[in-house]
């Protein structure tokens, strides 16, 4: 086995498996199991397997390997279900989670022969692991509703064209404050780029993004908003949608977010603003010119309508 057929092992399992719900369980299992490519090297190649991974440790590069399957687990939840939220540390611990099912498929091999029923069976009991997490991490109202479906539902996390998110956010690109940064630009950063080739230094951050050039990858709680940096912060669709959502949620993270709001607030350089939609009406009705800031609402058509929050001062 070649560490490109490790990847492709890993992409396949998680590709099978995709669309299956781990909270929907019938006769005390989830319906999710092994792709035919995991069931062949687990059942059929297993001495290969254990022996990469064996490798992976001699050549200092396991540690980067888990980690690269907890990170694209996590890619996989969030993709589902966007409002779902993960911080480094959570990561971590995912890192850790599958650390442990790897170790325990190593001693497994050194006693006795693994057959469906004990990969099943080891199945069984990780994807148990992966409920707990998620339960631990995002709460138990959240899941409540994917217990009822073996498949899961879509909570859509698109990019907009930039024309659209323009227009619905009131952008003019020739008055436009610089620098600017838009808060959860998606993993293609379609209206940075949009603005750049407007001649507009324009950046993003996304924790679907990979970090290049002009794109930064992280999560909006983890990233520290310097006073005094921005002309202009724009988010579309994302940091004030995710706000709303905890908002609403009885187990929701509402002080971290309202921190965080504040922290980007004063991230706007005098003269510059934050735009946003959805709309914050609870946070909103806290500001006004002698707290500094102007409240201003963008009606760009029909039954739509987004914040333009200018801070005050010379």
């Amino acid at each position: 086995m070649t560490v490109t057929q490790l990847s492709r092992l890993i992409d396949s399992q998680m590709f099978y498996n995709q669309q299956r719900s781990l909270f929907y369980i019938r006769e005390g299992n989830v319906l999710m199991g092994s792709s035919p490519e995991l069931a062949y090297w687990m059942t059929q190649r297993g001495p290969d397997l254990i022996f990469m991974l064996q490798n992976l440790k001699r050549q200092h590069m396991y540690a980067a390997f888990v980690a690269d399957v907890a990170s694209k687990t996590l890619h996989q939840f969030v993709s589902t279900n966007q409002f779902l939220h993960f911080h480094t540390n959570h990561a971590r611990e995912l890192a850790e989670l599958y650390d442990r099912l790897f170790t325990r498929i190593q001693k497994l091999f050194q006693k006795q022969s693994i057959d469906e029923a004990i990969l099943s069976f080891l199945l069984q009991q990780h994807y148990g692991h992966l409920r707990d997490f998620l339960i631990r991490t995002n709460g138990r109202a959240m899941f409540a509703k994917y217990a009822k479906s073996e498949y899961t539902f879509w909570i859509p996390c698109e990019e907009y064209t930039p024309e659209l998110q323009a227009k619905l956010l009131g952008l003019d690109t020739t008055r436009m404050q610089e620098p600017v940064l838009d808060i959860g630009c998606g993993s293609e950063a379609r209206l940075v780029l949009y603005l750049r080739s407007h001649g507009i230094k324009a950046y993003g951050a996304d924790r679907l993004a990979k970090t290049e050039g002009c794109v930064t990858q992280g999560d909006w709680l983890e990233t520290s908003f310097e006073q005094n940096a921005w002309g202009t912060i724009v988010s579309h669709m994302a940091f004030s949608n995710h706000f709303i959502h905890h908002h609403l949620k009885t187990d929701g993270n509402i002080n971290e977010y309202a921190h965080k709001y504040m922290e980007i607030l004063r991230a706007i350089r005098p003269g510059g603003s934050f735009i946003y939609s959805p709309c914050l009406p609870f946070m909103e009705e806290l500001l006004d010119a002698r707290s500094g800031y102007l409240v201003e609402y963008i009606q760009s058509s029909t039954g739509y309508k987004a914040t333009k929050i200018t801070r005050l001062g010379s």
